[in-house]
């Protein structure tokens, strides 16, 4: 393995492996070396979860500020970012009928249905439609 080769153990990723636990929790920043395709792949993989997937459970994931970090990143080292951030720029209508409806099932299906403000419930589906912007 070369120096260059991201999985040598000679990578500066791997370098300092006696981190404090702060270092290694939830918020530490890690180096990950993606290929064009794997990128492609994991954005795709957020997509799907987020805007084709109609169970209900892919809301924990499809809201989540981690994996919208994570889709935010991958939009960002895409071979065609600029292109991505402008279509994504724009609300998406089939896209948020449809997240409008599973929340609704979401909310219809809770064993102790939770009271939730519009303003709650206008920030949990912005969050789930990110990167779309909400139409209305």
């Amino acid at each position: 393995m070369s120096k260059h080769d991201p999985s040598s153990h000679e990578h500066e990723a791997y370098k300092n492996t006696g981190q404090s636990n702060e270092e290694s929790g939830e918020h530490a920043v890690k180096p990950v070396y993606l290929t064009q395709g794997e990128i492609n792949a994991l954005q795709k993989a957020i997509m799907f979860l987020k805007f084709e997937c109609e169970e209900t459970d892919s809301l924990l994931y499809a809201g989540s500020p981690l994996l919208n970090s994570v889709l935010e990143k991958v939009r960002d080292a895409h071979d065609y970012a600029e292109y991505t951030k402008d279509f994504h720029s724009r609300p998406n209508e089939y896209a948020e009928r449809l997240m409008r409806a599973k929340l609704e099932r979401s909310y219809a299906e809770e064993l102790a249905p939770r009271e939730r403000t519009a303003e709650q419930k206008a920030e949990i589906l912005s969050s789930c439609m990110y990167p779309y912007p909400v139409k209305s």
